[in-house]
């Protein structure tokens, strides 16, 4: 049975309450938000929604009873309510009671991160030869700074009081700290965007605007949280090479390049991991006479690129070009570097010379063969001595005379190896003449006998040479290799003429003989 109260009855008045909800920060009355009103055995006495400026009443509870109002619902935008107990007096007066919706916050962190050098990885090449592949290991970046922004107009959430935030607004600058890790807390939530402004030395800035969402969530969380690891780029480098023939614009395929450290590099923790003047790569030209390295250099380090090999027939200069990998411009995640090494080729010199008087011989046939037989070059000789350019370094050839000037003999061919050096390398060849001794003498070939005239023949019947004979016999130089005749024109006094005498010059330097008797 209810209980009523004495005082109740004497006065025969009610006991009134009037509920409202609303901001505890503003005081701004709120819609929206769902209440009940428990007894102290927890059964339901009302349930409403609250609406703005309309405090909810309810009239007859009991004077002395405690009872508790609860909130089931909170409006958007705001947290749920604690309990909030209330006791009846005893008074006719209109009995208030508040319940206040706190905001949730928003807090922001970004836990950025980079990649250390930590270590290498050993690499056969194709050629043989090993290369370093280097490896990273994933460390906090301190000291870098981000801007905050609002990303769209951020309001109060009873939609009365100012803005917190336009659009686009800057809300405020967080830095990185020793542990990689920048905060901001205590934020209306909202929509967001971060800028970064200033990376870590060795780093590319993310420059583009990362969008945080800090909305509202439920009415049971009071602190919206973002927190994401964030992770940047090292700056990277591109080594590149470009091989031509000096002073042309030929290009250069199968020159072999390396990659060296000119210094010590070392890992994170300060262990060398490859000394100075060890390689890191190794490649060859391609067809269009281009490299490009494709090791990640750590940067800072300092760096030399080498030729190792130069390309069949040209001259390897050893050339070396160093660089240090600076880091650059924060917002250039490539930095590159080019090279142009110019190589000369061999050039050889063949001279063919009197082996008497040493000057240019023109007229032989010569010709240069490689160690298989096949023909590299062939020509007649001039006045002005042959050039060759492009014989491959190391390699052995063959220098041939094929057909000796007029008058000369042939010579012993002759072997030579190219070196390396971008010097003429000469090569001569000398070529004796024919010698022929011709004896004009009686029946018995032991007497000379003057007075006689000669004449030499070829074998188209043409003069040569003519001459008396004396008591000495003739001798001729430089009568071309072939077969002649020796006629006698006038006998000496008391002598017939003698019958022709056919001959041959025969490819020798040695003298040859060649006698007309009676």
């Amino acid at each position: 049975m209810r209980r009523i109260r004495l005082n109740q009855i004497k006065k025969n008045e009610p006991t009134t309450f009037e509920f409202t909800k609303s901001d505890v920060t503003t005081g701004v009355e709120l819609d929206g938000a769902t209440l009940t009103v428990l007894d102290k055995d927890g059964n339901t006495i009302d349930s409403w929604t609250s609406v703005k400026n309309q405090p909810h009443v309810i009239k007859r509870l009991v004077v002395g009873e405690t009872y508790i109002l609860r909130e089931e619902f909170a409006p958007y935008g705001y947290l749920k309510a604690t309990d909030v107990e209330f006791t009846v007096k005893d008074t006719a007066d209109v009995q208030k009671v508040e319940m206040k919706d706190e905001v949730p916050k928003a807090l922001l962190i970004i836990n950025k991160k980079g990649q250390f050098l930590d270590n290498v990885t050993l690499v056969d090449n194709l050629k043989g030869t090993v290369e370093h592949i280097f490896e990273y290991i994933t460390g906090s970046l301190t000291k870098i700074t981000f801007e905050i922004y609002a990303a769209g107009d951020i309001k109060a959430a009873d939609g009365v009081s100012a803005d917190y935030y336009k659009a686009n607004e800057l809300i405020g600058t967080i830095t990185t700290d020793e542990n990689g890790i920048a905060q901001m807390g205590d934020l209306p939530v909202g929509k967001y965007y971060v800028k970064e402004v200033e990376t870590a030395h060795g780093y590319v800035l993310d420059s583009e605007p990362r969008y945080v969402d800090l909305s509202y969530r439920d009415q049971d969380t009071p602190v919206v949280t973002y927190d994401e690891d964030w992770q940047n780029n090292r700056q990277k480098v591109s080594v590149n090479v470009l091989k031509k023939g000096k002073d042309t614009e030929r290009v250069l395929e199968g020159a072999t390049f390396g990659l060296f450290a000119a210094e010590d590099i070392v890992s994170a923790s300060g262990k060398v991991l490859i000394e100075a003047d060890e390689i890191i790569e190794l490649k060859a030209t391609d067809a269009s006479g281009q490299i490009k390295f494709i090791a990640d250099l750590p940067v800072d380090g300092k760096y030399y690129v080498k030729e190792l090999y130069a390309p069949d027939s040209f001259v390897n200069t050893e050339e070396k070009k160093e660089f240090t990998f600076e880091y650059g411009d924060e917002k250039e995640p490539l930095m590159v570097y080019n090279f142009t090494f110019e190589d000369e080729p061999t050039t050889v010199e063949i001279t063919k010379s009197d082996l008497t008087t040493g000057k240019e011989l023109p007229g032989a046939h010569l010709k240069v063969t490689d160690k298989d037989g096949n023909v590299i070059d062939e020509w007649t000789s001039t006045e002005e001595a042959h050039v060759i350019k492009e014989l491959v370094v190391g390699k052995t050839y063959t220098l041939t005379e094929t057909k000796p000037a007029d008058g000369y003999v042939t010579a012993e061919s002759i072997e030579f190896s190219i070196e390396n050096t971008a010097e003429v390398q000469k090569q001569e060849m000398f070529d004796d003449v024919t010698k022929v001794k011709i004896s004009k003498t009686d029946i018995t070939g032991d007497v000379e006998i003057p007075g006689a005239k000669l004449t030499i023949l070829d074998k188209d019947d043409q003069v040569v040479e003519s001459w008396i004979s004396t008591s000495e016999p003739h001798y001729v130089e430089k009568l071309p290799i072939g077969k002649y005749t020796l006629r006698e024109e006038q006998a000496p006094k008391g002598f017939i003429l003698s019958n022709d005498v056919t001959f041959e010059v025969a490819d020798t330097g040695e003298v040859q003989m060649v006698a007309m008797k009676g």
